[in-house]
């Protein structure tokens, strides 16, 4: 959608107030988790930033010790009036989708819900958000596994 001002022209939308939400996940941070069964511990950072003009948060990652990187672009879906991403990896679209992986966020004061496709899903992250602390602790769940993760603002 394009705003008109006869004076200069189509203008920009204004980016979304339900955008606001995410301000609380800018900046860089340190990742550090393991399988919920304690295995297989990792590291690693991620970094999100505003694209100029407010309208998708760009959340880019880099594990530790692995080749695996990936970027992904969170903003506000108007036809389904929800916050939704696509997360583009550097191995691909891997075996959950013929493009990039889909998401569907949404914070609720400290609580942060992330759904794999579509909202209700099984594969999901909850997290509660710690302001003062900088730091996010939660879990991604799946059917048959997951894996929990602490990120904490550097």
């Amino acid at each position: 959608m394009t705003d008109t001002d006869d004076a200069s022209g189509p203008r920009a939308p204004q980016p979304h107030p339900m955008l606001r939400a995410l301000d609380v996940l800018e900046g860089t941070w340190r990742l550090e988790g393991h399988d919920l069964d304690g295995s297989s511990p990792f590291t690693g950072t991620v970094t999100r930033r505003w694209l100029p003009g407010g309208h998708f948060l760009v959340q880019t990652m880099q594990m530790d010790g692995d080749e695996q990187e990936g970027a992904e672009y969170i903003g506000y879906d108007h036809a389904q009036q929800t916050l939704r991403s696509m997360f583009f990896s550097n191995e691909g679209p891997g075996p959950f989708c013929s493009f990039a992986l889909e998401y569907v966020w949404q914070i609720e004061g400290d609580e942060l819900t992330i759904w794999h496709g579509e909202k209700g899903s099984p594969a999901r992250f909850t997290g509660t958000i710690d302001r003062d602390a900088g730091t996010i602790d939660g879990q991604w769940e799946w059917p048959g596994g997951g894996y929990r993760a602490l990120s904490t603002r550097i």
